[in-house]
């Protein structure tokens, strides 16, 4: 029988400040849920994601891997229908943990892998709202440029 995570008062996703420049695009969370709903998606943790995850819910460390770590322990289980076991659905979807939540889920969306590889970064522009191609981003920021055919 899976224990549901208890139900804190949603905590906000923030904008991530992007690393350097090698990112090809910006990211400010539109609370999609998106990246925490994937049925394919696995949450590693190691000992200082447990440690923080447990003192943030109350919980002992072993109580914390018992009820949210899958059997081997080195990742989150899944609840049903593959999502993340803290994902709080309502209004707006939050992270249950989100002061917490494991260095995996912190670094989202500036993985090595969306640089290594063009197909896994369309899929996670197309998966996350939040996203924004840096052309798309320069495009909306210039200025307006004006008519040469008008009088100014």
């Amino acid at each position: 029988m899976r224990v549901a995570p208890p139900r804190p008062a949603p905590l906000r996703c923030r904008g991530v400040t992007q690393p350097d420049d090698s990112f090809p695009f910006r990211f400010r969370c539109r609370r999609s849920g998106n990246c925490c709903a994937r049925p394919e998606g696995i949450v590693r943790v190691d000992a200082q994601d447990v440690a923080r995850i447990a003192a943030h819910l109350g919980i002992s460390e072993g109580a914390a891997r018992a009820r949210y770590l899958s059997a081997g322990g080195e990742r989150l289980r899944d609840a049903p229908g593959g999502r993340c076991v803290f994902l709080v659905e309502g209004r707006e979807t939050a992270c249950g943990i989100y002061a917490a939540r494991p260095a995996q889920c912190r670094s989202w969306p500036f993985w090595p892998e969306l640089l290594r590889s063009p197909e896994a970064l369309r899929e996670a522009m197309r998966l996350c709202p939040g996203i924004e191609p840096l052309a798309a981003v320069a495009r909306s920021e210039a200025p307006a440029t004006p008519d040469p055919g008008r009088a100014g």
